[in-house]
């Protein structure tokens, strides 16, 4: 059963214009004034309603942004890049949170859709980006702060962009606790034990995600993604296994205006 906590942490290979967006890659374009992607594909081990994340599930996608300050996509929700430089970038997002799906045969009340406000900075060392973010629940659902690192590089292949990151990802408290964990008033009925999740790291994973233009406006892309939980997540009794693979394949249409 998907425990979709670093849900958008695997979808965010699926879009690699989005990761451009907050994160200071090497341009491999002209400057573009704004961009709109729209498009979508299918994906596995990925749900945005977290109900259905363990089957392959259709899903669009959808990306604009302005001259790489404002920007906004499914998976950073509403962004800005308060700080811009050529190896830089930091800001804030208002970010949604995705579901964490109900479990079969169980009455136990899982967490809903919701938001967290984020700070972020990245930074490139020659081809290297590395960096991350910090967030917290602000829709009153209790569910703390999560925090995420990662270190990533990009190159142009014969084929297409390649982009290949690894990370890590954890919470406190508050956040582990409202995905992973069972109180003691839940327990009862809901088919688990009391459990009592600790914040500190919940997972560590790596993802490779290749896109591949087809013509000017056009392009396909495709990623797979392996993460090992760590820590509480990793013994909780609402995970069935202490590693997940998510893969999928996208395709995109640009509509954009030159600078």
């Amino acid at each position: 059963m998907l425990r979709p906590l670093l849900l958008s942490v695997a979808f965010a290979a699926v879009a690699g214009s989005a990761l451009a967006q907050s994160q200071p890659y090497e341009q491999v374009e002209a400057p573009k004034t704004w961009r709109v992607d729209v498009g979508g594909g299918i994906t596995h081990g990925f749900s945005a309603t977290g109900n259905t994340g363990d089957d392959v599930n259709y899903t669009a996608w959808g990306s604009a942004n302005y001259k790489d300050v404002v920007y906004a996509n499914g998976l950073d929700g509403l962004g800005w890049n308060a700080f811009k430089t050529d190896d830089t970038r930091a800001g804030v997002q208002l970010r949604p949170r995705f579901a964490a799906g109900d479990i079969e045969g169980s009455s136990l009340e899982r967490p809903g859709l919701g938001a967290d406000a984020a700070l972020y900075a990245y930074k490139r060392f020659g081809g290297i980006v590395v960096g991350g973010r910090v967030a917290q629940d602000v829709s009153g659902d209790d569910a703390g702060m999560q925090y995420f690192a990662s270190v990533g590089h990009q190159r142009v292949t014969p084929v297409g962009l390649l982009r290949v990151s690894g990370y890590v990802t954890g919470g406190d408290d508050k956040r582990l606790q409202r995905y992973y964990g069972v109180t003691a008033e839940q327990a009862p009925g809901s088919g688990f034990s009391p459990y009592e999740a600790s914040g500190g790291l919940s997972g560590a994973g790596a993802v490779a995600f290749l896109a591949i233009p087809v013509g000017k406006r056009f392009g396909v892309g495709g990623f797979v993604n392996y993460e090992q939980r760590l820590g509480d997540t990793k013994d909780s009794p609402l995970v069935s296994d202490d590693h997940v693979w998510r893969a999928g394949l996208i395709g995109v249409v640009r509509f954009s205006s030159a600078d």
